[in-house]
């Protein structure tokens, strides 16, 4: 009876909440054909010239009574090449501690650093290799020091990964990132600010903006009392669509292509209060961190991160899906070596960029594979995948003895013993 009646209070709530939304709309936008002239059509597919290096990781946690965790993480990198059978890189990671913070940093170094360790062997080996890493090779965080020096061992260890992976990038040694769902905004924000720049030069305090929310809110100052046909009007409106750059080019994209690749600046500089910040170098936020001694290793970190060229990023639809997906390249493989951190705003490759970034399309479109987009990262998911159960009854029992014979109590959680006893989980 119980179940019914939440069953019956779900789906009202349901279909008020849908009801508030309206669908993308985009085939009719009006600037629909803004945001399809950085499309570049493109189906070629063409065999990689050397290996490919595929990595992915999981990781899993068991949380003790006291505050006590230990994090168990571990990835798989395989290198395939034609001819030959796959050849796998194997890494664990273990970390134990009280109050843990950064989980998903500590697994993203470890799948960064076991993805550098193939592409060193791949190019002893076959000369010339392309790394495909599963996530983003753009850096985002918190730009909050109390947060920072909470996970800063695991942060510096991140970003240092990062770096030295991104230093590997060369003309023989070539790295993406490939992600299967992203929710970002930057590339439609960058078009919209060029119109609206267009429009209305006085308008830049949004010439670097990424936030949809954030230009909207500018732009609502700008055009209280103009008729509803106005051109500015019209971009608010567009503006009140807060969609993705992947949900919009899913619906617009006429077929297999990609986008022109974005050069993206310091995430910093975006941030509220920098407005003065002509690079990550005279940022107010390293500034901060200058003064402050206990992030000198994260300060360090980022700096050498900053040094290397920018990350460009573009959406890819293969030709065996509407949808597109995210991929970041480093920009010197499209011919930029200039350092990232001297970007004051994002700004699209040229078409020499776009000739050399559809070698990598080619290879990405290569190496499609039913039912997946790349079949190498399906692979090497499938191996490095510590399920639950698995963890629970073979990992776990170690982990716990050993905690013992260590000394610790490693009493399990309350909530813990309660999901066993009432759910069996």
């Amino acid at each position: 009876m119980a179940e019914e009646q939440f069953f019956q209070m779900f789906l009202s709530g349901l279909r008020e909440s849908v009801g508030r939304l309206s669908p993308p709309g985009f085939y009719s936008s009006p600037f629909k054909a803004s945001y399809l002239s950085k499309w570049c059509p493109y189906d070629e597919a063409c065999e990689p010239d050397g290996a490919v290096a595929a990595c992915d990781g999981s990781i899993s946690e068991s949380s003790f009574s006291g505050g006590l965790v230990v994090w168990v993480a571990r990835s798989v990198a395989h290198i395939y090449s034609r001819g030959r059978e796959p050849v796998s890189l194997l890494e664990a990671g273990v970390e134990a501690g009280y109050r843990l913070q950064g989980r998903e940093l500590f697994l993203r170094a470890l799948e960064l650093r076991t993805l550098r360790r193939a592409l060193e062997k791949a190019f002893q080996s076959h000369g010339r290799v392309l790394g495909i890493f599963d996530g983003s090779l753009y850096l985002t965080f918190l730009h909050n020091r109390d947060r920072l020096k909470a996970v800063s061992r695991v942060f510096e260890s991140y970003v240092k990964e990062l770096t030295l992976l991104l230093k590997l990038v060369d003309g023989e040694r070539m790295v993406i990132g490939l992600s299967k769902d992203s929710d970002i905004s930057y590339l439609r924000a960058k078009i919209m600010i060029d119109i609206l720049h267009s429009l209305d030069p006085g308008l830049a305090s949004v010439a670097r903006g990424r936030s949809i929310r954030r230009i909207r809110e500018v732009l609502s100052e700008k055009v209280k009392g103009l008729s509803s046909d106005s051109m500015l009007e019209t971009c608010f409106n567009e503006l009140e669509q807060d969609f993705s750059d992947e949900g919009v080019y899913s619906e617009i994209a006429p077929g297999p292509g990609f986008t022109k690749p974005l050069l993206l600046a310091p995430q910093t500089i975006f941030l509220t209060g920098e407005t003065r910040s002509t690079s990550w170098w005279d940022s107010g936020f390293r500034s901060r961190l200058k003064r402050d001694e206990a992030l000198k290793g994260v300060l360090e970190a980022l700096d050498s991160y900053f040094s290397n060229p920018p990350v460009a990023l573009t959406f890819w639809r293969p030709s065996l899906s509407s949808r597109v997906y995210r991929v970041d390249i480093p920009s010197n493989i499209l011919g930029y070596s200039d350092a990232g951190g001297s970007l004051s705003a994002d700004f699209f490759i040229d078409d020499s960029g776009v000739e050399k970034a559809k070698k990598i399309f080619g290879v990405l479109n290569r190496l499609q594979h039913e039912p997946h987009i790349v079949h190498p990262l399906a692979e090497v998911d499938s191996i490095a995948r510590l399920s639950r159960s698995i963890y629970r009854y073979a990992y776990e029992p170690v982990v716990v003895e050993e905690l013992r014979r260590r000394g610790f109590k490693a009493s399990p959680r309350r909530r813990s013993i309660r999901d066993a006893v009432l759910r069996g989980c």
